[in-house]
């Protein structure tokens, strides 16, 4: 949207009209406005309303003599509206003629005369019609009213003849044909290239930004050697010529507003400094520079120009690219080495069968749990589980059905551990989880709704055997009872009522230092 905007006040102002014409317009209007006062003042121009009106009366008045000796000869009516149809056909201005008596009856009359005639106001002669009264002895008999055409042109072409058109076109094309002439040599003698002393040109030529010197108008009073150097098309004259003219400097421009950058800079009292500009030209390479603008303000603080400078930063824009494409690839690797080791870091923390933490990364979180347990209070609680019977499945199933059973175990105990709970694949179908905050009555709670969970829900997710039944037992214990104080000491005690939990039938939970029937009746009691 930007860019369109600014393509369309380029075009805008590349077709303006030059000074050079706007001046000789200027002075051909002055020239007929004075002819115009001049005019109304001294009448030096024919005035072709009067001119008219006089010989149309003088016409009148002979025609009005030539129908009283008609009257003389005869009072016949119809003989006078023959003579009076006759004068009619023989002239050219003449639309209808007729003699009215002085009681306003007609007493002949050309044709078309009622349909056509326009009587005048006041009875006062106009350009179109023209009364002459007529007189018997010293008496009024009537008048003679005579209509006549328009003499105002009713067409282009007609104006286009009018003398006086003629005379005002004929002076205007010549006098600005003489001015713009005049205009064009007088002005090439006013050189802008003047303004700036040479010495000052010179010191502006060894610098290596392109520099713009504009007058207040935009137009181009010096530009140095570099800003020469950074377009084809900047080679040319550029000395007079309006900036806005630089289509290749206009269309390069990243963004514009409503005001290009120069005009913005001279109007505000702040520079305008980074303005991005694209001066790849068709079949060149890419060439990118900054523009900065700079009002040039006297004393008083008026702007009386521009300084408009282009800085190249075609390598420094290339040296960024290429930056900013290492730091991607950069990125990228430490993206990919970022993932590596996330794998690397699962691969050493857990196991791959199942997902579970293995027994060094399980340990390494265990550890901070029962230093906190040892420090608050706070209850620490672990179970023991493995798969009863899994023996079989792998001898009469094979291993592979082996290890599916094994993952649906363990699919079932992760999704019912809680985030800050661990859980571990201790080994073979054994795993083991630490639950801090949890005592073993909610541990025993937990492992047995898991147990029933997986009783239910495990055997059926393995497509590979129809009707496979799937238990495991569990063993809870809690840290701190029963010389529970480390962490493979609480292992231990869980271990103990896993084993007692094989020893009573299986499919159950057991805790050594719990049990939920005497619970009961202490409770009881």
């Amino acid at each position: 949207m930007a860019e369109g905007k600014a393509m369309m006040v380029s075009a805008s102002k590349r077709w303006s009209l030059s000074p050079t014409v706007r001046i000789s317009m200027g002075l051909v209007s002055m020239l007929l406005g004075l002819l115009m006062i001049l005019d109304l003042a001294l009448k030096i121009l024919p005035d072709k309303r009067a001119m008219t009106m006089e010989v149309r009366e003088q016409v009148a008045v002979h025609l009005a003599v030539q129908v009283r000796r008609t009257l003389n000869e005869n009072q016949d009516a119809s003989h006078l509206q023959a003579v009076l149809t006759e004068l009619v056909e023989q002239s050219g201005d003449i639309t209808s003629l007729a003699v009215r008596r002085d009681s306003g009856n007609l007493f002949a009359a050309s044709p078309q005369h009622e349909k056509t005639w326009e009587p005048p106001p006041l009875g006062a002669s106009t350009l179109n019609a023209v009364v002459v009264p007529l007189h018997a002895g010293d008496k009024r008999w009537g008048q003679l009213e005579v209509g006549f055409r328009s003499p105002w042109p009713s067409s282009l072409m007609g104006w286009l003849n009018n003398p006086t058109v003629q005379l005002v076109i004929s002076l205007s094309t010549a006098s600005f044909i003489a001015f713009y002439l005049y205009l064009r040599r007088v002005l090439q003698h006013l050189d802008p290239s003047k303004a700036i002393p040479e010495r000052v040109r010179i010191a502006f030529d060894t610098l290596t930004e392109g520099l713009l010197v504009l007058d207040i108008d935009g137009q181009i009073l010096m530009a140095n050697s570099a800003f020469r150097g950074f377009h084809p098309q900047a080679g040319g004259v550029l000395l007079g010529r309006g900036i806005t003219q630089l289509d290749w400097l206009i269309k390069g421009l990243k963004e514009v507003d409503a005001q290009y950058p120069w005009e913005r800079a001279l109007t505000t009292t702040e520079p305008i400094l980074g303005v991005q500009v694209d001066l790849t030209h068709e079949g060149g390479e890419s060439r990118r520079a900054l523009l900065n603008c700079a009002a040039v303000r006297d004393a008083a603080g008026n702007a009386r120009g521009c300084l408009v400078t282009l800085d190249d930063v075609t390598e420094l824009d290339m040296a960024n690219n290429r930056l900013r494409s290492a730091l991607a690839e950069l990125e990228l690797s430490r993206d990919k080495i970022q993932k590596q080791n996330e794998e690397l870091q699962l691969l050493a923390n857990c196991d791959p069968m199942t997902g579970c933490f293995n027994r060094r990364a399980f340990f390494a979180r265990a550890e901070p749990m029962l230093v906190h347990a040892q420090k608050t209070g706070e209850p620490l609680s672990c179970f023991m589980t493995d798969i009863d019977k899994f023996k079989s499945f792998n001898d009469t199933y094979g291993h592979a059905v082996g290890d599916l059973v094994i993952q649906q175990v363990a699919r079932i105990l992760k999704a019912a551990m809680r985030p800050e709970d661990v859980l571990c694949r201790f080994g073979g179908e054994e795993f083991c989880a630490f639950m801090p905050g949890m005592d073993e009555k909610a541990a025993a709670e937990l492992a047995d709704r898991i147990r029933d969970t997986l009783q239910r829900e495990a055997g059926p997710a393995v497509d590979a055997v129809p009707n496979l039944r799937i238990t495991s037992s569990f063993g809870v214990a809690q840290f701190g009872k029963g010389n529970a104080n480390t962490a493979l000491l609480l292992i231990e005690r869980a271990d103990q009522g896993l084993y007692l939990a094989k020893e009573a039938g299986r499919n159950q939970v057991q805790c050594v230092d719990w049990h939920p029937e005497k619970a009961d009746a202490a409770a009881a009691h």
